[in-house]
């Protein structure tokens, strides 16, 4: 299943289920193969610039795509171990909040029709203290 998450929840989720694939797609800190999914720097600061994410949105759209067909092997790991197990796509965004991630899950979800989105995992306050 595929879900969406906060990266800091992270550290609290994985003691409770620990076997979720954490992927960090940010600009900042992911790690290959797993880059191919950030924004760019400059479509990040543009947005915390101007707050614009229809912009955002279409810009992402696009460059997902020329990743897309650059290199199709990523965009079918994610959706082959989200079918198999669990795969939570992360950012720092805060949920609730306009976020790439859940571009990307439409994305994925647009390429295999079946993939299935278990929702954005959200640590309770109880967790956190």
């Amino acid at each position: 299943m595929l879900y969406t998450v906060q990266i800091s929840a992270i550290k609290t989720l994985k003691n409770t289920m620990p076997n979720i694939d954490f992927i960090d797609i940010t600009v900042k800190s992911s790690v290959e193969p797993w880059t191919i999914f950030a924004p760019t720097w400059e479509m990040v600061n543009k947005y915390k610039d101007r707050g614009d994410s229809a912009v955002f949105d279409e810009q992402y759209v696009k460059l997902m795509r020329q990743r897309f067909k650059q290199n199709t092997k990523p965009f079918f790991t994610v959706i082959k171990n989200a079918r198999e197990g669990d795969v939570a796509l992360a950012c720092y965004c805060p949920a609730g909040n306009f976020c790439h991630r859940v571009i990307l899950k439409d994305i994925l979800q647009k390429i295999d029709k079946k993939l299935v989105y278990g929702g954005e995992m959200l640590v309770n306050q109880k967790q956190l203290s």
